[in-house]
């Protein structure tokens, strides 16, 4: 397979029972939970088919070797690869790093947007034909992408990852360090119940069905 100039980095988390959207909780069952973890880590690999311009890696963590991902990487056109770091700043700037050394542009997202298209990403792309960096903002104060064309850890070092700030603290990062950015339209993450409620365009969801057998931890 030929290597292409632009690489798209997929974040996600092993599929463990009670350690994957534990805020949806106690309104969804743990096994409700995971399962929404494993759709819209599917509904997101299912860009893979359409970007055929990006090389794409999922990035597991704490590591790739469950049949879950192993599947994925049948099913997907995709790599799959560990991330490393004690933060997810540091596992971020890792892999960016990485991937960075053999491609000119890389943007990195998660699983929980499913609002995230091949538009948008093409968007990320374009942007950084002009742009040191893209972000997509995320509407909870972080950002549900992150382009780039260069590195520096100054980028990650010191953000308060998880909190509403990531997002104006990445700013301020990128303006001290004289990179120009672009910003994209603001996306809503999938994290709480309210999140999911939105999603479905329903005021409640409590009857949202997903697959209860979803126990296992592959």
């Amino acid at each position: 397979m030929n290597q292409k100039n632009g690489k798209l980095l997929v974040f996600t988390k092993s599929p463990v029972l009670g350690e994957v959207k534990t805020r949806l909780q106690p309104e969804y069952s743990q096994q409700q939970s995971l399962a929404l973890h494993k759709l819209l880590t599917l509904n997101t690999l299912s860009l893979s088919v359409k970007l055929t311009n990006l090389d794409i890696e999922l990035c597991c963590t704490p590591n790739r070797n469950t049949l879950f991902f192993l599947d994925c990487e049948n099913k997907f056109p995709i790599k799959l690869s560990d991330q490393q770091g004690a933060d997810l700043g540091e596992r971020m700037a890792f892999s960016l790093s990485v991937a960075l050394q053999t491609h000119a542009k890389v943007i990195i997202i998660g699983t929980d947007c499913p609002a995230i298209d091949e538009d948008y990403i093409e968007q990320a792309v374009l942007a950084l034909d002009e742009h040191d960096a893209v972000i997509g903002p995320a509407s909870d104060g972080g950002y549900v992408l992150l382009g780039l064309r260069k590195f520096s850890l100054e980028l990650f070092n010191g953000v308060s990852w998880g909190s509403d700030s990531v997002l104006k603290q990445t700013r301020k990062k990128l303006a001290n360090l004289n990179w120009s950015h672009h910003e994209l339209a603001i996306m809503h993450d999938i994290d709480r119940p309210e999140d999911l409620h939105r999603l479905l365009g329903l005021k409640t969801v409590r009857h949202f069905t997903v697959n209860e057998k979803a126990t296992e931890n592959d």
